[in-house]
């Protein structure tokens, strides 16, 4: 499949709040096929540069090989955006003027078999970075006891589906290993009735409840957000990011509320005195796609923020973990 059947979502207003110049250095920490990054790139020409991050090998050769024509100005990583302090080091870099985030992941994530992430799937893998270990769907699947599995299916179902869903998988692997991630949408579909009803939220929302789990995609994005603020110019670095389903988009909004309040005090008791605050909104309320987005972008949510000047000490609060100074 061509990297030109993957649409970057969102892709105007990235490209507005995010405000890539000439001499910029701009963190794609979701590189994926690269549809962004190319748009990046050609709008700080001639010397605007990019780092671009993925922890999905195969999605880092399909932006590398789209990337080549700028390559002069790129450097990729293979690593999971958690790693962006590493990253900046081994970069040269102390600050970046902007950073996209993307939640999403690129359609041939979804389509190719082996992943396991889509219906048809003939694995049961779901790790996005197979290199860095950890437990497999197939082996979370196949071993978890029932109570384990309905937690896990609880953040995007209901109770009595997570209920139905934990109880259907226990009952198939009963007979035999479930294999394939055709198996368990199948096992799914039966489970909640989804067949009968014809819903189109089942089986997807468990299989996504699945995937989050073995890839801890939320504690990720919760780290990860906050180490990229704290690597944003100062008074003038940005950050972009864009989700896709109800867990990211309240993680992102709970983070990035707490590093604009510069405490994680609750709203409804009295601010601390010591608050530092790291970034500003540029809008109150999330962006949505134009109406004439393709559907895979309909539910995409995109926040911007700006950062603010240095504490009065001249040292991010909480510490930033970021290099010693070094211009890219």
């Amino acid at each position: 499949m061509s990297h030109h059947d993957h649409h970057p979502c969102m892709l105007s207003e990235t490209l507005q709040w995010l405000a890539p110049r000439p001499g910029k250095l701009i963190i794609d920490s979701t590189v994926g096929c690269g549809g962004h990054a190319v748009a990046i790139l050609n709008n700080s020409a001639p010397t605007g540069k990019l780092i671009g991050i993925d922890q999905d090998a195969e999605m880092l050769a399909r932006a590398e090989q789209r990337l080549a024509p700028y390559a002069d100005r790129v450097s990729l990583f293979h690593a999971n955006f958690t790693q962006l302090p590493e990253i900046m080091m081994r970069a040269g870099v102390e600050y970046a003027d902007g950073i996209l985030l993307d939640a999403g992941l690129a359609r041939p994530q979804f389509i190719k078999p082996e992943y396991g992430i889509g219906f048809s799937g003939t694995t049961l893998d779901m790790r996005l970075d197979p290199s860095a270990g950890g437990m497999t769907a197939h082996e979370l699947l196949n071993t978890a006891d029932q109570r384990e599995l309905r937690d896990i299916l609880r953040s995007t179902q209901t109770g009595r589906e997570a209920r139905q869903i934990a109880r259907a998988i226990c009952s198939a692997r009963q007979n035999r290993p479930i294999e394939t991630s055709a198996e368990l949408a199948s096992i799914i579909t039966q489970a909640t009735g989804a067949n009968r009803s014809k819903s189109k939220r089942q089986p997807a929302s468990a299989m996504l409840a699945i995937r989050i789990h073995v890839n801890r995609e939320i504690e990720n994005l919760e780290e990860g957000l906050e180490l990229m603020v704290k690597a944003l110019r100062p008074e003038s670095g940005r950050l972009i990011t864009i989700s896709y389903h109800s867990l990211e988009f309240r993680a992102m909004r709970r983070v990035l509320d707490q590093l604009e309040r510069g405490h994680d005090v609750p709203p409804w008791l009295p601010e601390p005195s010591d608050s530092k605050p790291l970034i500003r909104r540029l809008f109150n309320k999330p962006l949505k796609p134009l109406p004439s987005e393709p559907r895979t972008c309909r539910s995409a949510r995109l926040f911007a923020v700006e950062a603010l000047p240095l504490p009065s000490s001249g040292q991010r609060v909480r510490g930033s973990g970021t290099p010693p100074r070094s211009e890219p």
